[in-house]
Order: C-alpha cells, then sequence, then structure tokens
C-alpha cells in the first residue's frame, strides 16, 4: 500500500524564541520567505518577527507570549519550513492544519496567497489582542475523562484539544487555571502552561468573533489544491467554510480523532513542520502496534534543525509517489 505524506502545521504553545534560527541563517529558502513575510508584518504593524524571535536578548527558554509577535512569528517559520521541504524534493498528499496551523495550510493548499494569509494572521492577533481579556491555556497528561469527572474542569474552563489518549489541553481565565494547577500538583499529575496570552479555543476569545469575521468576509477562498486536513472537523474538507480562519482557532482541536480517521485508510509519512515537533510525538501515541505509518519532526527548541533536513533528504529514495486513493 502507497504510503502518503502529510504536512502538519501546530499552533500557539508549540512557539519560542530562535526557532528555526539555524534555518534562517543557513538556508536561502527559508531565509527568503521568513525575510518576504517580516516585510509584510512591518508594514502593517511597524515591528519586525525577525528581530523579535531572532533577537540575541532572549533566549529559548524567555516568555514569549506577545500575539502581534507570536501569531505572524509561527506561521512565517511554519510556511517557510514548508518551502524548505518542497524544495528538496518532497510535496505534501495532504495538508494539516492544528489551530493556527490551518493558515499555514491554507497557503500551501492554495486556497489563499501568502500574503493573504499572513495578513489574516496579523489581523486576527490585532483583534484578539485589543478586544479579549487575558488567559491562558494547561496541557495536561492524563485522560480527558478527568476534564468531565472533576467540576474544577468542566464548570470553570473550557476544553481546547484532545491530543492523544493520555494528553488533552484546557483554556480558561487565569484564576480557574491556578486553581487546577494546585490540584494537579495534589494528585501528582504532570502538566505544563502553554506560553500563551489569550484562551484560545474558549469563549474568551469570543469578543473578537465579529470584528474578525467582517475582515474574513472580505476574502476569496479557493478550493484546496491539495486535500486539506482540518482538526476541528476531524476529517478532510473539500472546502474551507467562510469562517474557517476563526473557528480554527475558536472550536476544539480533535487532533485523536482526525489521526485515528486517517488511519482507517492508508498509511502516512507525518512531516511535522511545526516550531517544536510536538505533532510528531502526539501523533506516534496515536498510532497502533500494527500501524506502518512514520512520523518525523523538523525543528524543536533544542536545535539540529539542518540535520534533521539532512535526515530527511536521506529518506527520499523510500518515498512512494503518492498515487493510490487519498481520503476525501
Amino acid at each position: 500500500m502507497n504510503q502518503f505524506t502529510i504536512f502538519m502545521f501546530s499552533g500557539q504553545g508549540s512557539h519560542y524564541y530562535q526557532m528555526g534560527r539555524e534555518l534562517f541563517e543557513q538556508n536561502p529558502v527559508f531565509r527568503k520567505n521568513v525575510l518576504d513575510g517580516d516585510r509584510i508584518v512591518s508594514e502593517m504593524t511597524g515591528v519586525s518577527i525577525i528581530s523579535q524571535i531572532y533577537s540575541n536578548v532572549y533566549k529559548k527558554s524567555d516568555q514569549f507570549s506577545h500575539t502581534l509577535y507570536t501569531h505572524p512569528a509561527i506561521f512565517l517559520v511554519e510556511y517557510a519550513l514548508a518551502q524548505v521541504v518542497m524544495e528538496i524534493g518532497i510535496n505534501p498528499d495532504y495538508v494539516l492544519g492544528a489551530s493556527l496551523g490551518g493558515f499555514a495550510a491554507a497557503a500551501i493548499a492554495g486556497v489563499i496567497p501568502f500574503e493573504t494569509a499572513l495578513t489574516a494572521v496579523v489581523r486576527q492577533a490585532e483583534a484578539l489582542e485589543t478586544l479579549c481579556p487575558q488567559g491562558g491555556m494547561m496541557a495536561v497528561i492524563h485522560s480527558p475523562d478527568l476534564f468531565f469527572e472533576n467540576p474544577l474542569f468542566h464548570e470553570h474552563l473550557e476544553l481546547a484539544a484532545v491530543n492523544f489518549p493520555s494528553h488533552f489541553v484546557v483554556s480558561g481565565d487565569r484564576k480557574s487555571l491556578s486553581d487546577i494547577q494546585i490540584l494537579l500538583e495534589e494528585k501528582k499529575i504532570i502538566f505544563q502552561m502553554l506560553d500563551v496570552s489569550r484562551g484560545f479555543h474558549s469563549s474568551l476569545i469570543d469578543p473578537a468573533a465579529a470584528a474578525y469575521k467582517n475582515f474574513l468576509n472580505t476574502l476569496v477562498l479557493d478550493d484546496p489544491n491539495i486535500c486539506f486536513i482540518s482538526c476541528s472537523h476531524a476529517n478532510v474538507l473539500p472546502f474551507l467554510p467562510r469562517d474557517y480562519f476563526w473557528e480554527t482557532v475558536r472550536a476544539p482541536i480533535y487532533f485523536q480523532k482526525t489521526i485515528q480517521v486517517l488511519e482507517e485508510q492508508a498509511p502516512y509519512l507525518y512531516l511535522d513542520l511545526g516550531p517544536s515537533g510536538t505533532l510528531a510525538s502526539f501523533v506516534k501515541y496515536n498510532l497502533s502496534e500494527k500501524s506502518t505509518s512514520r512520523s518525523l519532526p523538523l525543528l524543536n527548541p533544542f536545535g539540529q534543525d539542518l540535520k534533521n533536513l539532512s535526515r530527511l533528504k536521506d529518506t527520499l529514495p523510500l518515498l512512494s509517489d503518492g498515487e493510490g486513493e487519498q481520503l476525501r
């Protein structure tokens, strides 16, 4: 059976300072695409994203949660990395967008041009920062049943994502997240606060909905020219709904269900083109022992970007030509 290639793009929480810097300094394709995007963002906001993410003032571990910077930074790194991978001869049979990653997926699939997608990313960040209260998100290493069983979870927070059987994400206000943190520490359940300043995938971002949807109504969305997988729908979409670019950051992320649906159809090479490689890890936790699919990250906070790219090049002779019956 043929193995199809999926480009995966992650969202908020997968970012950090210096992400992709090795590629920015040494890969001309990556550098050109980031620079092109940086000029667009600078014209819109007066701020250079490059001066933020690649500043020598910031370490990878420093807090990086200003949405007006992180939104376009994530998009630019992901889009530029996709261009690098395609330049070496690997093209996607599918694109998968998780949360904010839906913008890069849409640009690669030809739904909207690069410039339009980046503009939409920046406009969304502006609306969120201007109109929405601060909030936060927390990843919990436990069965999602915990969310539904404990009132401290489901009465005060919202389920933002289910990534694999023992990993879910909640979103909400800082006070409720702090209360949950105390509970999880008492129960010795592992958790991680995400480096975000807004409660994505929750009602806390609803105040930005009307203004942003008015902007979306001005866009022309073409049908994808690559099979488009939505993690909010847990399926392939033949076309994107008018409000998809709002829905992708507001609706819950059903990553586990999405991979289950895909795995019923064929084996895949899942390429994580996000900054931290988290989706590649999530995929591995969702694969059965019988699966012949593979999951590879390219970037992570520990570096070795060029080494990972070289390793991917070595797999080229092993990749199928993608012929066969695709899920539609």
